[in-house]
């Protein structure tokens, strides 16, 4: 027997309701759309829906030919993935955030979504429709349309995204074009979603130093809560001609280097001084270690080793690095004015307050011929070169 949910007044919810509280949020906004999520089973899609949304009305032979779809699906339940604190439209909008990420990090841009929703038992009709909001602002706000999906009852709250995405073939990045003398670089900052994910969970060790969710600011959170996929920075990047090789780092920093290497057969040298951290995460940590080298060394070993940031980590021709540093400028301003026009908006900018601006990267390491991957450290002067462990988030390890 499939389990069911009752709404707040007790009454069991119908498949029926849930459908008709979905296909209301996810109504379409784009001609092309034949058919989907508020009529039938099956979206109807033209093909001229995808090559549009790369700048041409076109859909004429030489543009299919020249053109790539993207796919990806990901998966995430109740228990392992959203912290008991996470409202239903945090959950809907990280539902569809890390799949969005996995665009962001071969440069597409995302196109369409599916959606799978296995509801558990203590939602109700509104949780239901805040949830499918989290996920539709997520989706519209770079760009995308939700076209359909499935709905259920679970005995946990189980969700699968599967995006559609779409790239010129020549603006594709992959993870097997580092090489050697390639600068290696991350957006943002990493481990803050780690500091993040203590909070929330009530780590022993903060509730001893007296600190919780009430003595941090509600932005930081949303570090963990609210991932912003860089969908922007990926697209802005794969059209400078100047990236080898990317890819997110939603399973941590150290093993998404690992990976770039492995892909790319080279290794690198990441210096320790230079890998990004969020001042407030160092603040946080001050509060709970006792000393500050110790609070420094506790947030060096979460932007290492934790996932949920989802960065991009990419390569880049030395030579070409000064194109790098331009599209990040340009789209800072055009980044910038999209949030001014949001925030004007009857909803104060709902679908904005994920965001992070400015967009920022930093040069962290240097692709070598040795494959080795390891961590430059500094120490009273003296330099050292140890191995980088291969270590992360494992969704097998739950």
């Amino acid at each position: 027997m499939k389990p069911s949910a009752s709404d707040s007044d007790g009454r069991k919810i119908t498949e029926k309701e849930l459908i008709d509280v979905f296909s209301d949020v996810f109504r379409f906004s784009k001609k092309p759309i034949l058919s989907g999520s508020e009529f039938d089973d099956c979206a109807a899609v033209r093909f001229s829906f995808f090559t549009s949304v790369l700048g041409s009305d076109s859909d004429n032979a030489d543009l299919l030919r020249s053109t790539s779809l993207l796919f990806s699906t990901d998966t995430v339940h109740r228990k392992s993935d959203f912290p008991p604190s996470m409202s239903p439209w945090q959950i809907g909008w990280m539902s569809a955030a890390v799949n969005l990420s996995d665009i962001a990090g071969m440069g597409g841009k995302p196109v369409a979504f599916l959606v799978s929703i296995g509801l558990s038992a203590d939602f109700s009709l509104n949780d239901a429709r805040e949830l499918a909001l989290g996920i539709n602002d997520c989706v519209s706000m770079f760009g995308a349309e939700v076209i359909g999906g499935d709905t259920e009852f679970h005995d946990e709250l189980t969700i699968t995204g599967t995006v559609i995405g779409v790239s010129e073939n020549k603006h594709v990045l992959y993870r097997n074009g580092a090489k050697p003398g390639d600068l290696l670089c991350v957006t943002g900052f990493a481990g803050s979603a780690g500091v993040a994910l203590d909070l929330l969970l009530n780590d022993p060790s903060f509730q001893k130093a007296g600190v919780s969710i009430n003595s941090v600011s509600p932005a930081f959170l949303k570090n963990l809560t609210e991932p912003y996929p860089r969908v922007f920075e990926g697209r802005a990047l794969s059209k400078t001609g100047a990236v080898t090789s990317m890819m997110d780092t939603s399973d941590g920093l150290a093993a998404s280097v690992h990976e770039l290497s492995e892909r790319s057969c080279v290794g690198f040298v990441v210096d320790a001084e230079k890998v990004p951290t969020e001042g407030e995460a160092f603040q946080i940590l001050s509060q709970v270690c006792p000393t500050a080298d110790s609070a420094k060394q506790a947030l060096f070993e979460k932007a290492l080793y934790t996932g949920g940031d989802y960065e991009l980590l990419f390569t880049v021709s030395p030579d070409k690095l000064k194109a790098v540093e331009a599209a990040f400028e340009q789209l800072n301003q055009q980044l910038n004015q999209q949030l001014s026009r949001q925030s004007n908006q009857k909803d104060g900018g709902k679908a904005f307050k994920s965001g992070k601006s400015p967009s920022r990267f930093t040069v962290i390491g240097e692709a070598t011929k040795d494959k080795s991957v390891l961590l430059k450290t500094e120490s009273k002067g003296q330099i050292q070169l140890i191995s980088l462990l291969k270590k992360g988030y494992d969704q097998f390890d739950k």
